[in-house]
Formats: C-alpha cells, sequence, structure tokens
C-alpha cells in the first residue's frame, strides 16, 4: 500500500464524538464496597496472609536446616517481631486491617520460628549454660551465706 492510495478522511470519525465524561454520571462512592470487591478484598486478604505464614514457616525451617543460622535467627525474629509490631501500631485509616493481618501472620509464623531456634540454641548450648547456671547457684548461695553470717554476728 502506497502513501497516496492512504485516505485518511476514513477515520474522521473517530474525532466526531464528545470525549468528556458527563458530570452527573453516577459514580460509586469511595466508601461503598460491592459484593464482588469486598469478596476480592476477602481472598487478596486470605492470600497475603498464606503469603507471610510461609515465609515465617520457611524460615523456621531453614533454622531447623542449617545449624549454624541459629544465633542469627536469635537475633533476628525478635527483632522482626518488634519491627512489625510497631509498624502495626503506627499505621492508621484503611491500612490498619493489613498492618494487623501482616502482624498476625508474620507474628504466628515467627513465634514458631523463634520458640524453635531458642530450644535449637540452648540443645547447643546445654553444657555451657548447665555449667553456667551451676556456677551462678553456687555464686549466689556463697554471697547469700556471707550476707548471712555478718547479718546474724550483728549484735
Amino acid at each position: 500500500m502506497l502513501s497516496n492510495d492512504f485516505d485518511a478522511s476514513e477515520f474522521d470519525y473517530l474525532n466526531a464524538g464528545e470525549f468528556t465524561q458527563p458530570e452527573q454520571q453516577q459514580q460509586q462512592k469511595p466508601d461503598q464496597i460491592s459484593g464482588i470487591e469486598r469478596f476480592w478484598n476477602l481472598t487478596g486478604n486470605w492470600g497475603e496472609f498464606g503469603l507471610y505464614f510461609g515465609v515465617g514457616l520457611s524460615a523456621s525451617l531453614i533454622v531447623r536446616a542449617v545449624p549454624a543460622l541459629i544465633t542469627p535467627a536469635v537475633i533476628f525474629f525478635p527483632a522482626v517481631s518488634i519491627g512489625v509490631g510497631l509498624y502495626s501500631l503506627s499505621v492508621t485509616g484503611i491500612e490498619k486491617t493489613r498492618a494487623h493481618l501482616i502482624l498476625l501472620a508474620i507474628g504466628t509464623a515467627l513465634l514458631s520460628a523463634n520458640w524453635d531456634a531458642w530450644l535449637a540454641w540452648v540443645i547447643a548450648n546445654s553444657q555451657m549454660l548447665i555449667f553456667s547456671v551451676a556456677l551462678l547457684v553456687v555464686s549466689v548461695g556463697f554471697v547469700g551465706v556471707q550476707i548471712w553470717s555478718k547479718l546474724s554476728n550483728v549484735k
């Protein structure tokens, strides 16, 4: 097709209409949510919950699989939990529900991951912890006996 065969007048009908929206067109108010929108919001919320929960549990399983990550996990999981908690408390407005959903999902998963990490840390360091507790009991007992003997000699 050559350029001299092209007739632009065929497309004049595209420019013939008025493209402004009438002001009296009924629009849905922003605070009203239809049934299907509510359904998609709830479905998205459950999907998002599953995503965050799955990520948290995956972190828990990674700690279980790689023992070298136990010590960082004992520090990292509570830090993330505190951060998510502060985020959910600071959010206002319509995002508050989403923030609470994230807190519930990640908090539940991180609670299990944190418990698992602490348990693994205690098991890994059990001999040192037993020695430390025994030393602490002996030290506190010795100090207590010294204080008791000084107080009982005063008349």
